[in-house]
């Protein structure tokens, strides 16, 4: 492991720059595909609620699917291969979209096709790539690198939403998407530019993938620390899911917003997570981790309120930008402080199979909750089903404060021990 002096800047470490630059990149273009793919689907192809929610069900679908054989793979086998292989095919997916619109051939099907590719290869790619960090790093800066990653994230991710409004004004929806390419191609040459050794992965010689992939969610569900933090996950990506379902819809069609509104208004938000990122340490290390989670998770509610009032008008966007700023600012600093405490409590050699079942557990729930969106949307009404989705934010703040974690007065920097097991012996 390549470290940077304890004490010093990690923009020093010129592999975890390599690193968070491949984010970086990738988040711009993804920020840009935020905006472009709503529109394209909204207002190219004239989808309807129940459409959208398809989109978004095949875009969240692949996590259900894929999460823990991509943990199992991570876990027993080097890392680069996948991390550098998986944006090469997110940029052949979705280079299909502009190609096909120049064609005439663009359809809700093939938009559909195109999210649950990129999605697949997303989940193989970041589990590849999040649970590379415990092996770029020393564990007492995992804290610092996460909170790093949020605001770098959160920066090029408001940078591409507003880059997205603009180009998709310039060149339509359906062509800016070739800045997602672009992006996609950039972060698998920053990854592959990456020095630092990889150790060899440490596991049994005669195990297959389902006992690891079994292995792994033992280990998870019998963690005392883990459990409850992916609950909680769980329980905020559900309801965080039917929310930015039909926010598109709500933005677009009930409240008028144009396609450089709705990118600014993203760029916004994601500044929001930049803020986040920046105070989360100092705020950790006052107030104590459980304190910084169960805050950020109780203002949530508080925050989606703006977007059921407003009326259309330069007044209601400032309220919703508003808004979303605070929301992504806590969903952020909560986000990061989970993250490293998972992280920090895991054993090294089931660094994959735990973030990955993490994501099957918390982000399986999203592609039902956008289905879920799209009927209430269609039954209820859009405005009923966002409220709704507010009321329910409450949930998550309940499901931590009601585990032990809310005891929790710091975040673990000593990795655990990892202990041998037996052939056929669960975690």
């Amino acid at each position: 492991m390549s470290s940077a002096p304890s004490g010093k800047s990690l923009w020093r470490h010129r592999d975890f720059a390599r690193y968070f630059g491949a984010n970086a990149v990738d988040l711009v273009g993804s920020g840009v595909s935020s905006v472009a793919l709503p529109l394209i689907a909204v207002v190219s192809l004239h989808a309807s609620v129940w459409q959208v929610s398809l989109l978004a069900f095949a875009e969240r679908l692949p996590p259900l699917l894929f999460a823990l054989p991509a943990g199992a793979l991570a876990d027993r086998h080097r890392k680069r291969p996948t991390m550098i292989g998986a944006p090469l095919l997110s940029c052949a997916a979705l280079a299909v979209i502009p190609l096909a619109d120049a064609a005439d051939h663009l359809s809700l099907e093939l938009l559909y096709a195109v999210a649950l590719v990129n999605s697949t290869a997303l989940v193989f790619g970041s589990t590849a790539r999040i649970s590379y960090l415990p092996s770029l790093l020393p564990r007492h800066r995992l804290l610092e690198a996460n909170a790093k990653a949020g605001a770098v994230s959160s920066l090029a991710d408001s940078a591409g939403a507003q880059l997205g409004g603009a180009v998709v004004a310039v060149l339509g929806p359906a062509r800016a998407v070739y800045l997602d390419v672009a992006s996609y191609l950039a972060c698998a040459l920053l990854l592959g530019s990456i020095r630092t050794p990889e150790p060899a992965p440490d596991r049994p010689a005669q195990t297959t993938m389902r006992h690891e992939m079994k292995e792994g969610v033992v280990y998870v569900v019998r963690h005392p620390t883990i459990r409850p933090l992916l609950l909680t996950g769980s329980a905020f990506t559900a309801v965080f899911a039917v929310l930015t379902t039909i926010w598109s819809v709500y933005l677009l069609r009930d409240l008028h917003y144009s396609a450089t509104t709705l990118g600014t208004l993203l760029s916004v938000a994601a500044l929001g997570g930049v803020a986040g990122a920046l105070v989360v340490r100092p705020l950790v290390a006052r107030y104590g981790p459980a304190r910084v989670m169960l805050t950020a998770l109780a203002i949530l509610p508080f925050t989606e309120l703006p977007i059921l009032i407003v009326e259309p008008g330069r007044p209601g966007q400032v309220a919703v930008a508003a808004g979303l700023f605070v929301q992504l600012a806590a969903a952020t600093a909560q986000g990061s402080t989970q993250r490293s405490i998972r992280q920090a409590v895991c054993e090294p050699g089931m660094q994959g199979r735990m973030l990955a079942t993490g994501q099957w557990i918390t982000y399986g729930t999203r592609p039902l909750a956008a289905l879920a969106a799209g009927a209430a949307g269609t039954w209820i009404g859009v405005w009923n089903t966002l409220a709704l989705g507010t009321a329910a934010l409450i949930i998550p703040f309940v499901v931590l404060f009601a585990s032990s974690i809310r005891t929790m007065h710091h975040v673990p920097d000593t990795a655990p021990v990892s202990h041998p097991r037996p052939e056929g012996e669960p975690a």
